[in-house]
């Protein structure tokens, strides 16, 4: 893969250390058992998940705030 792929990628998820990310995540979700979006051609784990990039198959998705807990003097709505 060369400079200028690598550097579009980059562009297209939002910049080096984004694409980094999503590139180990998918990797770690490959070793893990899950199936390729794109034909693997005996490349590595690597290759494939910039293919997937490549073909907008994947992206990252940004992670939800955790709920805030409820303060001590907050009431606090149950069922019954």
């Amino acid at each position: 893969m060369d400079e200028a792929t690598i550097d579009r990628l980059a562009r297209k998820v939002g910049g080096r250390f984004k694409l980094a990310t999503l590139i180990m995540k998918r990797r770690i979700d490959l070793m893990r058992g899950s199936q390729p979006l794109v034909e693997t051609e005996g490349q590595s784990d690597f290759y494939v998940a910039l293919k997937e990039i490549d073909h907008d198959l994947i992206r990252l998705v940004p992670r939800l705030p955790a709920p805030e807990e409820p303060q001590e003097d907050e009431d606090i709505a149950q069922e019954t």
